[in-house]
């Protein structure tokens, strides 16, 4: 199940002591849209694709260009790994083993995997206006197994128990032991069938006080938590179903 790198567009290739960040699909979508949101507002170009036959076959059409499943992004600084869709079990390690190895050989500064959870089960009958608090968890294996500095100026916590899976549980085993950190940021994010925008709005602003050149406006992303919470609110109230106040899960603009 082998995967491999290509790399494209050297132009726009990253320096060495670049951050290489994953947004593979968890709850509330949270990292793929925090990956979506990021790589327009910094209009990363793409400069590489992670290629295996064993990857389904699919291609994802943004702006009329052609895109394979899993693909990278960057600039001199920053590398976003991101894909829409979840990977075949049998994928995940190859693919953590590929990044790392293509992180060392760009001799990257770190990478760090981002992950939705869902700390707590979801009450559907909540009827509070108050918005959820949004909580962000780091664990780190490498040289960062206790918690940086910075992420804990920036109101992150250190995860003392639990389980990662996904990309970001893989690259945490295999990233034991690794020269530079290999860490994970958790979210708090709701999976109740929508996007989290609330949640991916929280790990960019995470990340906006950790990375001095990552500089992200989230207030666009939480309106449209806002909006999203007010249709769903208005639903419970009324004892509608659900989708009789909120657009079509396939249709929400996650990427907005």
């Amino acid at each position: 199940m082998a995967v491999t790198w290509k790399s494209e567009n050297a132009a726009a290739l990253p320096g060495p002591g670049a951050l290489v960040i994953t947004c593979f699909p968890s709850a509330g979508l949270a990292p793929t849209v925090a990956g979506h949101y990021m790589l327009q507002v910094l209009k990363l170009p793409r400069i590489g694709m992670l290629v295996s036959e064993d990857l389904p076959p699919l291609a994802v059409i943004q702006g009329g260009r052609v895109n394979p499943p899993v693909r990278a992004y960057g600039n001199k600084d920053l590398v976003l790994v991101l894909s829409e869709f979840p990977l075949p079990a049998v994928l995940i390690n190859p693919l953590a083993s590929t990044v790392l190895q293509s992180a060392a050989q760009m001799k990257a500064g770190g990478v760090l995997g981002i992950e939705g959870v869902v700390p707590h089960p979801v009450d559907a009958d909540e009827t509070s206006d108050a918005p959820p608090e949004e909580m962000v968890w780091y664990a780190g294996s490498g040289t960062s197994e206790a918690l940086p500095a910075a992420y804990k100026g920036a109101g992150v916590r250190a995860m003392g128990d639990g389980v990662i899976g996904g990309v970001s549980g893989a690259l945490l085993v295999q990233g034991i032991g690794a020269s530079f950190p290999v860490g994970a940021l958790l979210v708090s994010a709701t999976d109740a069938g929508y996007p989290d925008h609330r949640a991916a709005a929280k790990v960019i602003e995470v990340l906006d006080q950790v990375l001095p050149h990552v500089q992200i406006d989230t207030k666009p992303l939480r309106t449209q938590a806002e909006i999203i919470e007010k249709a769903l609110r208005a639903a419970v109230k009324s004892r509608e179903p659900p989708t009789a106040g909120l657009p079509p899960t396939d249709n929400l603009p996650i990427y907005q």
